[in-house]
Order: C-alpha cells, then structure tokens, then sequence
C-alpha cells in the first residue's frame, strides 16, 4: 500500500511519515490525502486517491484493526517499535525490502526515485509540465523541467543523430 502510493502519488517519505488516517478526506466527490510537504508547518496540500490508490491502503488500515482517525496512516511493524509512527528511515528500508522480493533491486532505486517516477509518468502520459508540477508540489518551474529535459534528453538524443548519419553513408 505504501509503494504503490508513493508512485502513484509522488509522495515525499516526510510527507507519508505525517500521513494520519484522518488525513484522508473527500473533496470535490474524491478521496484525497492531505499532506504536510516539506518545509510546511500545515496539511495543506492533498493529492488525489484514485481507487488504485486508495483500496491498497483501505485493505492495509482494516488489517490493522481498530484503526481511530487520529493514528497514523502507516506504523512500524518493528518488533522494537511495533505500532508506533513509521520514520523516514523504516520507509526506506520496508520499499528496498519488498521492491527485493520483486526482483528490483538496485542502489540507485530508493524512496525518492518512486518519486522521480510518479512525475515522470505524468509527463510520459501526455501530462502537461504544469500538470507534473502539481503532483511534485514543486515550488519551481525549474525542478520540473529537469524531468522533461531528461526525457527530451533520451528521446531526441544527439548520439542518434549521429548514427542516422553514419550509417546512411556520404556519397564522395
């Protein structure tokens, strides 16, 4: 439920870790997450829960059992911390975990590159660079951008330019 609301949400672990139950609400006619982003002292920002966001982290909170509005969204299941608040650190140590037992296991995959990835896919999906802003809670324009000229970076890439002229030849 974690992982999979990480990529769909681009969450920040800081941001899963201030997660409460009754940080999830309804607006407009949908089910969204309120938010505490980085450097804010308020849940004032929200993403949306699509279904496949949402039912994962329903089916986690009713396996808990007896879950009140005020307990976090996600607990440690530590047997050191068994039920208390999970930390950024348990985060990242539960999704390199169960991203292993998926057989994707790198050191440059983390909690922030989920991240990278929901923001990515945005833009891959059509969405505009307005649009990945948004679901990155970016302050800048800029911090977006990097992500299009990475795309634009491996899609229009120099190198192919090169071999398009290569391998087509020169007449002499």
């Amino acid at each position: 439920a974690m992982i999979n609301l990480m990529i769909r949400t681009g969450l920040r672990t800081i941001e899963l870790e201030r997660a409460n139950v009754e940080d999830i609400r309804q607006s407009g006619g949908k089910a969204v997450l309120y938010v505490q982003g980085k450097g804010y002292d308020a849940k004032d920002d929200r993403v949306i829960l699509n279904p496949t966001a949402l039912d994962p982290i329903m089916e986690y909170l009713h396996a808990r059992g007896n879950v009140k509005g005020t307990d976090p969204l996600f607990i440690s299941h530590a047997n050191n911390s068994n039920g208390e608040r999970i930390t950024t650190r348990s985060i990242r140590r539960a999704t390199k975990k169960h991203m292993g037992e998926s057989n994707i296991s790198s050191p440059r995959i983390t909690t922030h590159s989920l991240r990278h990835t929901a923001v990515t896919f945005v833009l891959l999906a059509g969405g505009t660079v307005q649009e990945a802003q948004i679901l990155g809670r970016h302050k800048s324009i800029d911090t977006t951008m990097i992500y299009v000229h990475n795309i634009d970076r491996i899609e229009n890439a120099p190198e192919n330019k090169i071999d398009q002229l290569l391998e087509g030849g020169t007449e002499s």
